[in-house]
């Protein structure tokens, strides 16, 4: 039985595995199926039938440490969130005078449906059978950002509004296969514009982390989003645009080996983490990552471009630091058996938060001497009370692990640099 619980997620796995080639990233998997030893048996048994590649990520996974703590709490009784009863021809307008969000907000998510899903969709509003509640976020009220429910508009876009969907697998009205929106009869039409939804509305006076646990809790519509990708959706304008940019740069994508995929946007969370940890004060951060993350994209959304551009060249610079010091090494775990680790989110913040405070002076003398600065650092993962810190999240675990990478430089600074 509890195989059957799974399914639905491993069709949306082998969707998204066929838009990337057949192949599919571990991460993903772990992130959307439970990881008991008996399910991700079945679920690799299920992929590995349907001729799909799982690939394993050069990134460390998560420590639940980072996610037990929670988020912050926020006071209920500012959730506010009203009711409407829309029509769908409503829902179109907003699509033809482009007042929702579909592009940048969920790149990936469009389209999931097969042409037969979309068309049942659609026969279902002709049987006046009620559709599952719909959820925007209104903090833009000419913008609205698609919560849940983003393949059935995008069925009605396809069909209604683009005439680009052709009715199939049609089942009581077997008439209407192979038609067009623009081919049905007129009063079929006016059913389908004058057909009521049920919508939840988020109000701009939500707070942003109440928002950010609502998209968590109410997404519902295929894959379960990560973190980053809620943050995506939420956080439009600037923050959103300026973390691609720096996730695309060829400088982070060569010190990380191009190890980070972007399947999940999992690359723009680590170029967040560095903004985050280099440039949003630290006593802002209270112990839960997701917060300060989200701290941090609101923040970039109020900076001035000016600023952005001078985050950009030192972040450019930092990296290619890191990649002259650590080399093919940067931001792993580095042990004696000169085996290459994953690369690991803590490591990366602190690396880069430690090596942007050092002089040009500095960042030469440890490029001159990277290999001592390697059997350093060798020691340094080989201490049991650095390795834990490195998998907690607690705001005592983060400054232990960046004072002790400082320290360790600071040391080889003064030793060769007299």
């Amino acid at each position: 039985m509890i195989h059957k619980t799974i399914d639905n997620d491993l069709i949306d796995l082998e969707l998204i595995a066929k838009q990337q080639g057949g192949k599919l990233d571990l991460s993903t998997i772990i992130l959307t199926i439970p990881n008991s030893e008996e399910e991700l048996k079945y679920v690799f048994t299920y992929l590995s039938e349907k001729g799909i590649e799982i690939i394993h990520s050069d990134t460390e996974p998560d420590n639940i440490e980072q996610y037990e703590s929670g988020m912050q709490p926020f006071d209920p009784a500012k959730i506010q969130i009203r009711m409407m009863q829309l029509t769908i021809h409503s829902i179109n307008e907003r699509i033809r005078h482009e007042e929702l969000e579909f592009n940048s907000a969920f790149q990936r998510m469009p389209g999931l449906w097969s042409d037969k899903q979309k068309s049942q969709l659609i026969e279902s509003v002709l049987l006046r059978i009620p559709l599952p509640a719909f959820y925007f976020d209104a903090f833009d009220d000419n913008k609205w950002i698609i919560i849940d429910g983003l393949q059935r508009i995008s069925s009605f876009m396809e069909f209604m509004v683009n005439n680009k969907l052709a009715l199939t697998g049609m089942e009581f009205f077997t008439d209407l296969n192979g038609m067009f929106f623009k081919d049905l009869p007129r009063s079929l039409q006016r059913t389908l514009e004058e057909s009521n939804i049920n919508a939840y509305i988020v109000d701009p006076t939500t707070p942003y982390n109440a928002k950010f646990n609502i998209f968590k809790r109410i997404n519902t519509g295929g894959l379960t989003l990560t973190s980053q990708e809620i943050r995506n959706a939420l956080y439009q304008g600037k923050a959103t645009e300026f973390i691609n940019k720096l996730a695309k740069t060829e400088i982070f994508k060569t010190v990380t080996c191009h190890s980070i995929p972007d399947l999940r946007m999992l690359d723009r969370e680590y170029c967040l983490r560095y903004v985050a940890f280099n440039y949003m004060p630290l006593e802002m951060y209270k112990g839960v990552t997701d917060d300060f993350l989200n701290y941090t994209m609101n923040e970039l959304n109020k900076t001035p471009n000016n600023e952005l551009i001078k985050i950009e060249h030192v972040f450019y610079d930092v990296l290619k630091d890191c990649h002259a010091i650590l080399g093919d090494n940067a931001f792993r775990k580095m042990a004696q058996d000169g085996r290459r680790r994953p690369i690991n989110k803590t490591l990366f913040e602190g690396w880069t938060n430690c090596i942007s405070k050092l002089s040009t002076v500095e960042v030469n003398i440890l490029i001159k001497n990277n290999d001592f600065v390697k059997q350093c650092f060798v020691a340094l993962c080989e201490q049991p009370d650095f390795i834990n810190a490195l998998k907690a999240s607690d705001k005592k675990s983060l400054y232990y692990r960046m004072n002790e990478i400082s320290i360790m430089l600071k040391n080889i600074i003064h030793l060769y640099g007299g």
